[in-house]
């Protein structure tokens, strides 16, 4: 099945989750955003699609975290080219905690994302292979991470990053 070559890439990626204190202002998503989210998206990647994933995580991983703390998890992008972005939004503290460890062992490298007013960021190093993108961030009570195959730097992210806090800030 086409769908299952995401899984891999979240793997090594995706989650949102709450901070210990939540913000009132902030809502994660219950359900995958389309409209202005997929079209962020677009200018990315032209004729991007949300893929509908019947998602089946291995244990120990974001993606594991973020559904079983309520969040859900959405890939946009064109399928068949496996070209595309993965986002998770998963209200709860104790799974952000828990994956944040992980990541900053596995060496992901603190960053400042530019307008976002987070608690905290966490960006992947994979140093000079770049096959996919992730960035881990903690804003407005919600950890969000988004992942892509078609990013190499947070200034090219940007726009798309914004588009995820916006979802949250509606």
């Amino acid at each position: 099945m086409r769908h299952r070559r995401f899984v891999p890439l979240l793997g090594i990626v995706a989650v949102v989750a709450s901070s210990c204190a939540s913000d009132p202002g902030a809502t994660v998503p219950s359900a995958c955003p389309k409209g202005d989210f997929l079209a962020a998206v677009e200018r990315y990647v032209p004729g991007s699609t949300f893929i509908d994933t019947p998602w089946e995580p291995a244990p120990d991983t974001d993606l594991k975290a973020a559904l079983d703390a309520g969040g859900v998890a959405c890939t946009y992008g064109i399928q068949e080219a496996e070209v595309g972005t993965t986002i998770l939004w998963a209200p709860s503290a104790a799974a952000v905690e828990s994956r944040r460890a992980v990541w900053q062992a596995d060496g992901q490298e603190r960053v400042d994302v530019p307008g976002a007013d987070e608690a905290w960021a966490l960006r992947e190093s994979t140093g000079t292979e770049r096959h996919l993108w992730a960035l881990n961030l903690l804003v407005d009570g919600a950890w969000i991470q988004v992942n892509a195959t078609f990013l190499s730097d947070l200034d090219e992210a940007q726009p798309l990053v914004d588009a995820a806090i916006g979802e949250l800030r509606g």
